[in-house]
């Protein structure tokens, strides 16, 4: 006679469940780890290419730095046509320097959260915001101002005058809020207009701390970052003046440097960042956060 087939009882049935639990609770934050290992290290790649792109910006330029941003190309209104598709809208820093990386996805960080917004290259994000206290100087003639310069006056930083390159923070994981910006008057009003004006880190603050989106603007609301970008192990990418890109925690006090918000703060060393900003639209330096010595 055949024997029977025994089928699991509930008991066995159970204690697999149980194991198979058990595992899945061990496995998947591993394997939720290795992502975010994996998304940090694109990070840490395209900063790389994204500082020797600045490198080659510099060589070419007399050993300057880029101005961070332009507000009518040229230095004319918008009416003569001054930002245009060839020069990429009114250009910021990320812009002068793309002919040397020639990939603008290098902007993106592997972990940024904000949509992408359409371009005359496509849909694309720019993960990283450049320190104002070295890409100190924003050119332009707005109109609306009545034709005053915007900080054409406040010379931009050559490579050979900052004084501690690896101490001199070039740009790092700072969101650009302004890229959560519906754009919706003008279907490439972010990447042509406003990515001038969110292009600088003030600080080395989350943003959560010190900044707010302004609810009088169309955005998505409080899942986007608006400051640097800690969400990854509370951890986020720094690029130097030396072209290296190290890893620092939130809350990490670089030496040198000072303590305070912004140029219109004082110093106050019971913040957990440090200063990286300067005022781009007037020739007065002294108000500017310090470089490190």
């Amino acid at each position: 006679m055949r024997p029977l087939n025994r089928a699991f009882t509930l008991i066995e049935l159970l204690v697999v469940i149980a194991i198979i639990a058990i595992l899945a609770a061990i496995l998947f934050p591993v394997f939720a780890q290795a992502k975010a290992a994996a998304k940090h290290a694109v990070t840490l790649s395209n900063c790389k290419q994204v500082a020797l792109g600045i490198k080659l910006y510099i060589g070419d330029y007399d050993d300057m730095y880029p101005l961070r941003g332009t507000t009518n190309g040229d230095g004319n209104s918008w009416a003569t046509g001054a930002c245009n598709a060839d020069a990429w809208g009114c250009p910021s820093w990320d812009k002068l320097i793309y002919p040397y990386s020639k990939n603008y996805e290098l902007m993106k960080s592997g972990i940024d959260r904000t949509p992408v917004k359409p371009s005359n290259i496509g849909d694309i994000k720019r993960s990283f915001s450049a320190a104002k206290y070295v890409f100190r100087s924003v050119g332009g003639i707005p109109p609306w101002w009545g034709g005053a310069p915007s900080g054409v006056n406040k010379p931009t930083f050559s490579e050979s005058s900052v004084p501690s390159p690896s101490g001199t923070i070039l740009f790092t994981e700072h969101r650009n809020w302004l890229g959560t910006f519906s754009g919706d008057w003008w279907i490439w009003s972010t990447f042509w207009e406003m990515w001038v004006w969110g292009e600088q880190a003030k600080n080395t603050l989350d943003g959560t701390v010190v900044m707010s989106i302004d609810p009088a603007f169309p955005h998505d609301g409080t899942s986007f970052y608006a400051g640097v970008d800690y969400s990854n192990a509370n951890k986020a990418a720094f690029v130097f003046a030396d072209g290296s890109v190290k890893t620092h925690t939130k809350g990490y006090i670089f030496p040198g440097h000072e303590r305070r918000l912004s140029v219109a703060h004082p110093v106050d060393n019971t913040i957990p960042g440090v200063c990286i900003d300067s005022d781009g639209f007037t020739a007065d330096t002294s108000k500017d956060c310090k470089l490190p010595e």
